[in-house]
């Protein structure tokens, strides 16, 4: 019976070891996840780093020696949630413990290959909550809702629940559900770039009051405060300074990446939504330009965004956000300024206006007076849901459900796309396309995608040609491509498909964590994602 026993117990651990990864062909940051904190929950150190739980960014991990950001522990990395309740770190065994939703994960490389418990199947009181985790010499404590419970702090076997623990030393790790720090202690800190304590807060520099909801100090001087908006401040309890530090995005669910290197990240809105997120990869540098932090800038979903001059326009519900970098200014257009459509769908600039695409239309717009310039073609759009449009040689191309259509802003001319060049391999079906919803520019081609296929545009040959078979993507919509060299990169309704255009290879990407994908970005290195459940960076060469 005995050795039953066991052998049921190494199996269930070895099921719940291997579904505890998303693909074994990846090394623990091959992807790597970006999201909005949300409200600091737990605070532990470890060896090399301070762990930080949140309320939705999964853990914060920072170098404890320069308080450099490292990549963070989420989905990516094969836990079950990106919602964190407790995180501790046990110094008697090198083991990382982290509670996301009702799993309580373990690891001893503390980067991936976790050990995952489910709560639920230790016969707990029904809507158990874990609130906080600590350990022993010889156990890890799990503190929840309705009392505690015992781990074996090797194995995570489940040893019973207790009233009260058995023990009378246990090292608790911070946590927001017990708030162990008294208001003078906090007020003891000096913080930098305009930040102020104030009783059990922080004042921003914009004047906001912010909760402090997690406060620790370690025994070597390390000490880090976590406020309600995900704010943390790291220093040490020697010089009594604390410093800011942004680990997370502005909003959740990226419908847009402007720019190449450092981006400039918008999106949906929802009720914790702050506002954009300038992110410098290279630098693991973040800021937040929030809503609430500038005059003249509304709040809102965003869905596309273009350099025009000096300004960046940000296109989102019958509304378009200005900012003036030059003057540091904010301005809101709304339909007064002559465009319409509820969803700014994409923003196409030239040298002195802005073209507008929107669920309703097409409006051009003087970078100068903010206000509508038509051409009178734009009449032909009325009421189209135009999907995207790109600016090539003074030539704007317009993709709407059953028609592409090419613009000569030079003359005025406006042509169907079979009118364009010579038709190549498209002759003899170009009747029947359609379903036109993205074009991307890659060096002298515009690429396009419809239901039938992906088609390339060379300006040089003037040609169509078909980059990519229809079914390769087998009928799954298409909502953003990427191209580098030979690999072109397709966003769909179902993950994303990386295919090899010359040996006509093809890798398909099905997992949870990437959610609906709006936007792509790729270089020899990394693809970038913007997507419902954040920014994914995906070592692509990997594979």
């Amino acid at each position: 019976m005995f050795h039953k026993s066991l052998t049921l117990f190494l199996i269930l651990t070895v099921i719940s070891h291997v579904n505890s990864q998303p693909d074994n062909r990846y090394d623990p940051f091959d992807w790597v996840l970006y999201r909005q904190l949300g409200e600091i929950t737990s605070i532990t150190k470890g060896f090399a780093y301070i762990y930080i739980g949140t309320e939705s960014g999964g853990v914060v991990r920072i170098q404890r020696i320069g308080h450099n950001l490292e990549e963070p522990l989420t989905t990516a990395q094969g836990l079950k949630s990106n919602f964190i309740s407790a995180v501790h770190f046990d110094r008697h065994t090198g083991t990382l413990w982290i509670t996301a939703d009702d799993y309580i994960h373990s690891s001893h490389t503390r980067e991936g290959n976790w050990y995952i418990n489910n709560i639920d199947e230790w016969g707990l009181p029904l809507r158990t909550k874990i609130t906080r985790l600590g350990s022993s010499q010889n156990y890890i404590w799990v503190q929840t809702s309705s009392g505690y419970i015992k781990l074996d702090h090797i194995s995570g076997i489940f040893l019973g629940t207790y009233t009260f623990p058995d023990e009378e030393y246990i090292h608790w790790s911070s946590s927001s559900q017990f708030p162990n720090f008294e208001t003078d202690k906090v007020n003891e800190y000096s913080m930098s770039d305009g930040w102020l304590a104030v009783g059990s807060g922080a004042v921003s520099p914009n004047g906001r009051n912010l909760r402090v909801t997690v406060f620790y100090e370690g025994s070597e001087g390390d000490v880090v405060l976590g406020l309600a908006d995900g704010t943390i401040f790291v220093g040490d309890n020697r010089l009594k300074f604390l410093e800011p530090l942004t680990a997370g995005l502005g909003n959740n669910d990226v419908q847009f990446m402007l720019d190449k290197k450092a981006f400039i990240i918008g999106g949906r809105f929802a009720k914790q939504t702050i506002g954009f997120t300038y992110f410098d990869p290279r630098r693991e540098i973040m800021e937040i330009i929030g809503y609430d932090d500038h005059i003249n800038l509304t709040a809102g979903p965003y869905y596309c965004a273009v350099r025009a001059g000096d300004e960046i326009w940000y296109g989102g519900n019958s509304m378009i956000a200005v900012y003036d970098e030059k003057d540091d200014f904010w301005r809101t257009l709304d339909e007064t300024r002559g465009f319409s459509g509820q969803i700014i769908t994409d923003m196409e600039a030239d040298s002195e206006f802005v073209w507008i695409a929107s669920s309703s239309g097409l409006t051009r717009i003087n970078q100068s007076s903010k206000r509508s310039n038509p051409i009178g073609f734009e009449k032909i759009f009325n009421h189209i849901f135009i999907y995207d449009i790109e600016l090539v040689d003074n030539q704007l191309w317009i993709a709407s459900d059953y028609d592409l259509t090419v613009v000569n802003l030079s003359n005025e001319r406006v042509l169907n796309f079979k009118q364009i060049g010579s038709l190549g391999n498209m002759a003899g079906i170009e009747d029947v396309l359609s379903g036109f919803k993205v074009l991307e520019q890659f060096k002298d081609e515009i690429i396009v995608s419809s239901k039938q296929g992906i088609w390339s545009f060379d300006y040089n040959t003037q040609t169509w040609s078909e980059l990519v078979d229809a079914s390769v993507f087998a009928g799954r919509e298409i909502f953003a491509l990427a191209r580098f060299k030979k690999y072109i990169f397709l966003a769909t309704n179902d993950g994303f498909i990386r295919y090899d255009i010359k040996d006509r290879f093809i890798r398909d990407y099905h997992y949870e964590f990437l959610g609906q994908i709006h936007d792509m970005k790729v270089d020899k290195k990394h693809l970038w994602l913007g997507t419902s459940n954040g920014l994914l960076k995906f070592k692509w060469t990997k594979d």
